[in-house]
């Protein structure tokens, strides 16, 4: 009798294991691609100067 509820124990943690892998892999963490980089300092985009640190002559 001990081998049948040692065999249950088993079963149900590979369950339990399973479905700690389903849940992991299904949140969305990790699976995303990161955000896209922009231009460091483009005038472009906005109505900053061109050199952020010009100095006055």
């Amino acid at each position: 009798m001990t081998t049948f509820w040692i065999l249950v124990a088993l079963a149900a943690a590979a369950w339990w294991v399973a479905r700690l892998v389903v849940t992991l892999r299904g949140d969305g963490l990790g699976t995303t691609p990161p955000p896209s980089s922009h231009a460091d300092w483009s005038d472009s985009t906005s109505d900053l100067p061109s050199e952020p640190f010009r100095v006055a002559r």
